[in-house]
């Protein structure tokens, strides 16, 4: 289950590039043994480094060849081909997987290419034949991943203009009281403010001092809710002491004896011309921003003990903030919800059924694929088409016999289909039995199954022999890791010049996996392979 599962794993992860590469096939259908060239062009600047893929086999397929880069420039860019010509020599439905193309160390990928090998006419194939098609490029949904890549930025982008939106409708209508963040910023602020205004240097000692104590008087009525701005020099210095005392704040007696020594100086040198030298203006000036770090220290930090004045700022401040926060991650929210809706909208109507809700009633009545597998080839109808999985054989295994494997693997549903031919001599000596309990003994151990029941029945079908094995085993559920008791059905038919094998195995009394088991063997076809082939 282990293999299974990671082949398709590696199906799921691979995603198309972008559209600095492309790709192309000449053919969409080939006999075996037969070749079709696949041409990736990638387009960059002239000084780019671009690294093609360089390997001997490209996924199921055989590189006979590969051409050399072709080159085309075009002003400032340049468009690189190269050709490869591939060959399959097992008939079936095969996959010409994304290649990676290096521009600058970015990767690139092309598209995937359904290729069809066609073996030799058989009498009982129901499906029409058709010319092989012109030249096509890949047909996938990730073809329009970029689209959805795109409208996900575009959502996260819309979210963050708003945000800057909003921020800058709030800066531009904010009153005077709310462009600072604390009462310490404003006083601190404004100080500096009243420094660039050059007043002192300019002879306007009065208006600096007017200016300088209006700022200090309105910190004061601000944080302790007193009439600072309308009350005498000794009215704010006495309602200081009382609300110092009441609340308890710890702030120092020299602290309040420097803000009434700045305050009387401001006050002899408005009423009284009284003019100070500079040293005296400076040395106030510093004063008066040491008195406001006291005071904001010493203010209580608790909002409860805060003024109305600072509460309410801090309130519309919040307030400012959670708009700029909740409204663009509203915005984005509500983007990547349409985004998703409309994914889910083209995914319905384009028949998409996600792996997570499928269930083998669900997979029972959908359409069902028919195809051909391996050599001698094996025509089966099945859910979905079945994957190739590359099993494990020594060079001397791969000398006496070529083998193919093909299977469908729903780990949800408890559900898995295989197809495997090996092309070899056989004779009437073999032993149908020993090869059933062989093939059983692989499944085994591949899915670590344990307490394995067995019926088999040897029958005869147009000149084929084969063996039916139906039974249950106890698989290890890779997922959860429990244990499930499974029933499986195997058919296994031995010719001449080959070996073909169906397995179905499902969850057992899972009444949709026995309609889909039964459904699966009646739409057996075998190639009877002819001596001469």
């Amino acid at each position: 289950m282990n293999k299974i599962v990671v082949t398709l794993l590696f199906g799921f992860i691979a995603f198309a590039g972008f559209a600095q590469v492309t790709a192309n096939v000449d053919s969409t259908q080939i006999k075996i043994g037969s070749a079709f060239h696949l041409t990736i062009k990638a387009t960059a600047s002239e000084s780019s480094k671009v690294v093609f893929p360089n390997q001997q086999n490209i996924g199921p397929f055989e590189v006979l060849e590969q051409s050399k880069t072709d080159t085309v420039t075009n002003g400032n860019t340049i468009e690189l081909t190269k050709k490869y010509t591939l060959t399959q020599f097992d008939a079936g439905e095969y996959v010409v997987p994304r290649l990676s193309v290096y521009i600058d160390e970015k990767n690139h990928q092309t598209d995937l290419f359904n290729i069809k090998v066609n073996n030799v006419q058989v009498d009982t194939l129901k499906q029409p034949m058709y010319d092989i098609k012109a030249q096509v490029g890949g047909e996938t949904d990730t073809d329009k991943l970029w689209k959805y890549l795109i409208a996900l930025l575009a959502c996260v982008l819309a979210g963050v203009a708003t945000y800057f939106l909003i921020k800058y409708l709030q800066n531009k209508n904010l009153t005077e009281e709310d462009l600072y963040r604390t009462p310490l910023e404003k006083v601190s602020k404004k100080l500096q403010l009243l420094d660039s205004k050059r007043l002192v240097l300019n002879g306007d000692v009065k208006s600096y001092y007017s200016e300088m104590t209006d700022v200090i008087r309105d910190y004061i009525e601000e944080v302790f809710e007193i009439p600072a701005k309308e009350s005498t020099t000794s009215e704010v210095i006495q309602m200081l002491f009382q609300i110092i005392n009441s609340k308890k704040i710890q702030l120092s007696k020299e602290t309040v004896h420097d803000l009434k020594r700045v305050l009387q100086t401001a006050d002899l040198v408005k009423f009284a011309k009284s003019e100070p030298m500079m040293s005296e203006i400076e040395q106030d000036r510093k004063t008066s921003e040491v008195i406001s770090v006291s005071i904001d220290k010493a203010i209580p930090r608790f909002s409860e003990e805060q003024s109305q004045r600072v509460k309410l700022r801090e309130r519309r401040f919040k307030k400012r903030k959670q708009m700029r926060t909740l409204i663009p991650i509203g915005v984005t929210v509500l983007l990547l919800l349409v985004t998703g809706i409309v994914y889910v909208a083209q995914a319905i109507r384009s028949g998409v059924e996600w792996s997570v809700l499928a269930s083998n009633k669900s997979l029972y009545n959908r359409e069902w694929v028919t195809s051909d597998y391996g050599f001698p080839t094996v025509i089966i109808s099945t859910p979905e088409a079945l994957t190739r999985v590359q099993m494990p054989q020594s060079d001397k295994e791969k000398q006496q016999s070529q083998s193919s494997v093909f299977a469908y693997s729903n780990l949800n549903t408890q559900l898995i289909i295989a197809v495997g031919t090996t092309a070899v001599q056989t004779n009437d000596s073999l032993s149908l039995e020993q090869l059933l309990k062989y093939k059983l003994e692989i499944v085994g151990k591949q899915y670590g199954a344990k307490d394995i029941t067995y019926n088999a029945e040897e029958f005869t079908e147009k000149g084929v022999r084969g063996i039916r094995g139906t039974g249950t085993l106890v698989a290890q559920n890779f997922v959860s890791g429990e244990a499930i008791k499974m029933q499986y059905d195997m058919y296994v038919f031995v010719q001449p010049n080959g070996i073909q094998e169906v397995g179905i195995l499902y969850k057992e009394g899972d009444e949709y996996g026995a309609k889909i088991d039964q459904r699966v063997i009646e739409s057996i076809q075998l190639n009877v392979a002819n001596p001469n082939e």
